[in-house]
């Protein structure tokens, strides 16, 4: 037997099967996801307006209409999950979702664990304190305060001197507050207010979170209030893993998909029902 002739054929064979199966999984993240009729979606259900439960302990806000609305133009439904945000901003999901629509900024250090679809909104990085605090006026006031975040958001590392933080767009950021007495970390955003709530330096002086998360606790009758201007904005995006095959290919999708609700005024119609003002253009 001539072993040359018996091998061409199955090496021939087996590159053909690799480079199918590669560019299976490549490929077919979307079609997967539109064969189960399924679109998995981590967010947070303790970030009003952005997502919450209401009064039904239904999952909803502004990400949840947007994540709802995704589903909708890939012809599939939505399921939500929502794991800790540690966990998603961290990568290597081994696919227990697809999506993280969860109010997620585009930052360079993320984008080595993410891919990031393009922003779908924006927000002000904001300080705030206890409304009956007259101490802390101005930015600079914060030197030897305590200051409550969120685990794993753009805040910690703002706040954080030894690391730099590197915001998709290159938008402008403002390290004004300096010599931070501590840094006390939460969960997540609305923990940091809810401890804040308990009144001026009862366990911190003042937060750092979203000027909408701000806003709507003052609606609900938290007491706090905002200091300063925003010290900086985020381009914030829907996110895939990028250690699952294919997953440029998804936020790719995702990303035409916003593009049309942004041309479309979809975007700019959820904007208004739960903020009541525009948050989906780049702040100028």
């Amino acid at each position: 037997m001539n072993r040359k002739r018996f091998l061409i054929p199955l090496i021939f064979s087996a590159l053909l099967f690799l480079i199918w199966t590669v560019s299976l999984a490549s490929a077919g993240v979307v079609e997967d996801i539109k064969s189960k009729g399924e679109l998995v979606v981590s967010t947070d259900a303790n970030y009003a307006p952005q997502s919450f439960l209401n009064d039904k302990g239904e999952l909803d806000g502004f990400d949840i209409d947007v994540s709802k609305e995704v589903a909708k133009r890939l012809g599939v439904k939505v399921k939500f999950v929502t794991p800790d945000w540690d966990l998603i901003v961290a990568g290597k999901w081994a696919a227990r979702w697809d999506l993280s629509i969860g109010s997620m900024t585009i930052t360079s250090a993320r984008a080595k664990v993410v891919d990031f679809s393009s922003p779908y909104y924006y927000t002000p990085a904001q300080f705030g304190v206890h409304k009956k605090n007259m101490t802390i006026k101005k930015l600079d006031d914060f030197s030897g305060k305590t200051v409550g975040l969120g685990s794993g958001t753009t805040y910690e590392t703002y706040l954080d001197p030894k690391q730099e933080l590197g915001i998709g767009g290159g938008e402008k950021i403002v390290y004004q507050v300096k010599n931070v007495k501590k840094v006390r970390i939460y969960t997540t955003d609305m923990e940091a207010v809810q401890d804040l709530a308990l009144g001026d330096g009862v366990r911190i002086d003042g937060v750092l979170t979203s000027g909408f998360v701000i806003q709507e606790s003052t609606k609900k009758g938290i007491p706090i209030k905002v200091v300063g201007e925003p010290v900086y904005y985020e381009p914030l995006a829907a996110a895939s893993d990028k250690a699952r095959a294919g997953s440029a290919d998804l936020v790719k999708k995702v990303s035409e998909i916003f593009e049309a609700m942004h041309k479309d005024g979809t975007l700019t119609k959820l904007s208004m029902k739960w903020f009541g003002f525009e948050v989906t253009k780049k702040a100028k």
